[in-house]
This record gives structure tokens, sequence and C-alpha cells, in this order.
């Protein structure tokens, strides 16, 4: 992740969270084929420290995983879930996996909201594109180019957006000026298209 991309800063105002719905349509859809079980506590913590503690999540995240932070060193930790119906991260600090959510998977899906709050702050969208870049990485790097397809091709289907926001392109002063004149010669043709039609309407005298 290029952390001095301009796309990719703490956003100044409380984003809405509108890709949740289709977030969870999509993984949905075509994850469970992919999944490998964690099935007890320490198989989840084991996971977690894999990721967090790897090369490529340390470079591409380098707050998240501790390099620069206040982070620093600080594994998230596990919970097990007791009295959740589903698994979620709780802020920046852990995240708790109830039962049936013990997976790479789902655990993959809690670790991009850990990153995301703690490299972007708490404004960020919890479904956003950048949560969604995350999570697409992390199911590269630990679940297998297979997986990751899979997700990136439902994302796509799903409309979930997971790249940053097009820039929109600056004119020149010259392309300004050709475009006033077409707007121009449009609205004049349009205009004269609609005399013509009034006239035919009027009735005879």
């Amino acid at each position: 992740m290029d952390m001095n991309n301009q796309a990719w800063a703490p956003p100044r105002v409380k984003q809405r969270d509108s890709q949740r719905a289709k977030v969870y349509k999509a993984e949905n859809a075509v994850m469970k084929p992919h999944v490998t079980p964690l099935p007890t506590m320490a198989d989840v913590e084991g996971f977690v420290r894999k990721v967090w503690t790897s090369q490529r999540v340390m470079e591409a995240w380098p707050r998240a995983a501790g390099r620069h932070s206040g982070w620093s060193g600080f594994i998230p930790k596990v919970k097990d879930g007791r009295g959740r119906r589903n698994s979620c991260a709780n802020g920046g600090m852990s995240i708790s996996i109830v039962l049936p959510h013990r997976n790479d998977w789902i655990v993959c899906h809690e670790l991009a909201h850990i990153v995301i709050h703690r490299e972007l702050g708490w404004n960020v969208a919890g479904h956003g594109w950048q949560f969604c870049s995350v999570y697409l990485k992390l199911v590269l790097w630990f679940m297998g180019r297979e997986a990751h397809d899979a997700l990136k091709k439902s994302f796509k289907l799903h409309k979930v957006k997971f790249y940053p926001p097009r820039k929109k392109r600056e004119l020149s002063q010259e392309q300004k000026a050709q475009l006033v004149l077409r707007l121009g010669r449009n609205l004049t043709e349009q205009s004269v298209r609609e005399l013509v039609q009034i006239a035919r309407d009027l009735p005879a005298a």
C-alpha cells in the first residue's frame, strides 16, 4: 500500500458505512469453499500472530503493525466471542471470533478492520474501499491467489469499491475554452430547434 498516496489518508469527517451489506453479500457468495478451519482459540491466536508479524504486513501498514506508532509490538488480542452472535473487531485493540467463525477467512476480515482503524483513525468507513483493499491483500497473502481472485470477482459483481476514487481530470485553459464553445454551439442549435417546433405548433392566422 502506498502510504504516500493522498487517497490513503485519515478522513477529516466521518464516512458513512454504505458498502457493508454489499461486502457481506459478496464474500458470503464465494469464500466458504476456500476456508481453512482454526478449531481452537490457540489456532486463531497463532494465525493472528502469523499475519501480524509477517514482513508483508509490517511493510504495507507500518503504523498498524507497530512501527512509528503507539501500537509498537501490539498484536491484536483474540477473544472467544462468548455472548455474541457475530464476530467483530473491537476498535484497534482486539477481535472477537465466535465458535462458528473460527477460520482464516473471518479472521482476515476482522484484522482488516484493525488495520484501517490503526492506520486511518475512526472516521474511515467500516467497509469502505480502504477496508476492502486491505481485506483483499490479506486474503491473497494468507489464503492464496484462488481465494483472492474469487473475492475480487465477487466484489466487482456486487459493485463493491476496493480502489481509490478517481481524481477529476483537470482541464487546461485551452480545453476549457473549447468546451465552452462546444456547449455554446450545442445550446444555439438546440434553441433553434425549439423555436422551429414552437413556430410549427402555433395556430394558423
